[in-house]
């Protein structure tokens, strides 16, 4: 299409990935501590998986992050409040009584 004005090119997206990956870092480490050409038997590499499998876990990552504690509080305190007021709505002559009160007031 003819147009009047120029119009720049968009830029192109030009994102190179870059991928860390602690687990094999660290098993990078632990091979260079036993030697570069030792090689290690099937039962040695269960045993060194297993080992940093239970060391760490995704549940322990999400309550290390500084606001994880704080945002269950949050949600719990946000639930609590919601239920006592559900309850409060359901439950109790409450609302009833509020709602009396202004049709008394309204019919006079």
């Amino acid at each position: 299409m003819f147009y009047i004005f120029h119009r720049p090119e968009p830029r192109k997206f030009e994102y190179k990935p870059r991928y860390y990956d602690p687990e094999k870092e660290a098993w990078e480490k632990r091979k260079a501590a036993l030697g570069a050409d030792a090689q290690l038997s099937d039962r040695e590499k269960l045993r060194l998986k297993m080992r940093s499998s239970w060391g760490t876990s995704d549940e322990d990552d999400k309550m290390k992050k500084p606001g994880a504690r704080y945002k269950r509080i949050r949600f719990l305190v946000y639930f609590v409040i919601i239920f006592l007021l559900m309850y409060f709505i359901l439950a109790t002559p409450l609302v009833e009584n509020f709602v009396n009160m202004f049709f008394k007031l309204s019919a006079k």
